[in-house]
């Protein structure tokens, strides 16, 4: 004979078995498959059109170069004079690269690859999220609810999911970062391998993580390690003993993301991070007042007036439904993964504090995930707990007559088709609002006519730049193509060598023996011919 459970006792059942069993393929492949085939719907034309990047691309595509024949060891380079700490996110673009254009010949030039590899990585972060929270509710509802939180947020932040700018790259990763972290720290040690791969993603993209992913690493750990304080030895030993499924993967990653840093730091001892030192215990990073950063970080919760109201608003919504509608594993998955957000908010306003010069927004993105998961606590809470609740049974029918609605289900489950339905509605919005196009800001069509203009006023000749610093993207873009096309070209002033690297800075033969050009912003010096223009920059002969 059946016995009947209430919804409550099933639904934690289903949570528990679900934290302790492996993810269905779905789980992974149709977040990442959606949201990659509809960022590259909207921005068809990275197929079709011959794209050529300057600026901050220009200056990647610089390193995504040296990691195509793998000899990358570092980041993309800071406006404060030095590269971040490694190159994974270089890497993953020299991959689209090699696959998109080179094997595939999908795309036409080398920045449409770039692009679509990111594309292909925020759809493996989104999955990445949908499969942390699927473990935790076992639920096809959970997992909705997850893509529909982070797709809505992409709607109301386009570019964190379909640029290839860094400062939005970070923000899927860190995102995953947060709910892996509150994973973990409830207890589900199969999705350390995720804490780590996105951690290490973080640590390679910015240097600011060397602080976010250890304090966040550490507040796991100190969550995991209070309960068996008494006997954490014990427990330390027996972990490395039976659980290598756990460390082994995070093992194995964190020496694939330590290698490129380790041999950097071999060959090029202290490398940048002497300079992270320098710049850290310099007046330069920062001092800010306790005003002006707690404004700035507002901003990212509620770029408008009373903006403190929607933290203390949605903190308390969060831990109401937590505390209401939740039980068992998934309310201990909820309240660590608010407690990770509190870590990561506070560990943001030390960093605003001390470790920034200039509080400008683009620095700070990423943390846009502190409203993000705190609208995924109260949306996952409330659709597992959403029911209607339904009549007993009609007289005259037996207990194996009355189905689904007898006495055995009082209550029909209205969360997964909520669940749904928001997805489908955000996933909507996002194919249809004009900010999911990809934004072409850093391409200049202009660059290889340019650099053939100049190639062929100096035949056999290396191209020696001069520039106006304010020129300076399109003097990158200009080394990029040429470099690209055969044509020897460097800048003279070595200043420019965390940017476009020592591979791009003259040696005194070239500059001696090259043909040099100048690149002037407005106004051009009276009576000087320009040969050619990009965006605005004048390109002239260089006086003799």
């Amino acid at each position: 004979m059946r016995v009947a459970s209430s919804p409550a006792a099933t639904g934690t059942g289903a949570v528990v078995a679900a934290a302790s069993g492996r993810r269905p393929w779905w789980v992974w492949v149709v977040p990442s498959v959606l949201l990659f085939v509809l960022l590259c719907a909207r921005n068809w034309f990275l197929f079709t059109a011959r794209l050529y990047e300057q600026g901050d691309s220009a200056a990647n595509s610089i390193l995504i170069a040296q990691a195509k024949h793998f000899t990358l060891l570092v980041g993309n380079y800071s406006r404060e004079g030095f590269n971040h700490p490694g190159p994974a996110y270089m890497y993953v673009q020299a991959v689209g690269e090699y696959l998109f254009q080179n094997w595939l010949h999908a795309v036409p030039t080398a920045w449409n690859a770039h692009v679509l590899a990111v594309f292909a990585l925020n759809g493996a972060f989104a999955a990445l999220a949908v499969g942390v929270v699927y473990g935790w509710t076992g639920s096809l509802k959970g997992a909705a609810a997850c893509f529909a939180v982070i797709v809505a947020f992409a709607v109301a932040h386009p570019p964190i999911v379909d640029s290839a700018w860094m400062p939005y790259v970070y923000v899927p990763t860190y995102v995953v970062f947060l709910i892996a972290a509150g994973s973990v720290a409830a207890g589900r040690l199969a999705d350390a391998w995720i804490l780590a791969l996105s951690g290490w993603f973080l640590i390679h993209g910015q240097a600011c993580f060397l602080l976010f992913v250890p304090v966040g690493t550490l507040a796991v750990l100190a969550a995991l390690g209070w309960p068996r304080r008494r006997r954490l030895r014990a427990s330390a030993r027996s972990f490395f003993a039976t659980r290598r499924d756990v460390w082994v993967p995070v093992a194995v990653i964190s020496a694939v993301f330590l290698l490129p840093i380790v041999v950097n730091l071999v060959l090029h001892w202290p490398g940048d991070f002497g300079k992270y030192i320098s710049y850290g215990n310099s007046a330069q990073a920062g001092k800010n007042s306790f005003g002006r950063v707690i404004g700035y970080a507002l901003w990212y919760w509620w770029p408008y007036r009373v903006a403190w109201l929607a933290p203390v608003l949605l903190l308390v919504l969060a831990l109401a439904v937590i505390l209401r509608l939740t039980s068992g594993s998934l309310r201990r998955f909820l309240l660590a993964l608010l407690a990770v957000n509190v870590v990561s908010t506070l560990t943001f306003l030390l960093y605003a504090t001390v470790g920034i010069d200039i509080l400008a927004r683009y620095i700070g993105y990423f943390y846009w995930s502190a409203p993000l998961v705190m609208v995924l606590i109260i949306v996952v809470a409330v659709v597992e707990a959403l029911r209607l609740r339904l009549g007993t049974r009609r007289p005259g029918r037996t207990r194996s007559e009355s189905g689904p609605s007898g006495a055995e289900r009082r209550s029909l489950d209205l969360g997964t088709g909520v669940a749904l339905l928001a997805a489908v509605a955000a996933f909507t919005t996002l194919a249809v609002i004009p900010g999911t196009r990809t934004s072409t800001a850093d391409i200049d069509g202009s660059l290889p006519s340019v650099v053939a203009t100049l190639a062929a006023r100096a035949p056999g000749r290396t191209i020696v730049l001069g520039l106006d610093h304010v020129a300076w993207p399109e003097a990158v873009g200009f080394l990029v193509q040429a470099e690209r096309t055969g044509v020897r070209a460097c800048i003279a002033d070595p200043w420019y060598s965390f940017i476009v690297t020592s591979q791009f800075i003259c040696t005194p033969g070239q500059a001696a023996a090259g043909q040099p050009y100048w690149f002037y912003a407005p106004p051009v010096p009276a009576g000087t011919r320009v040969l050619a223009r990009l965006n605005g920059v004048a390109v002239v002969a260089a006086p003799s």
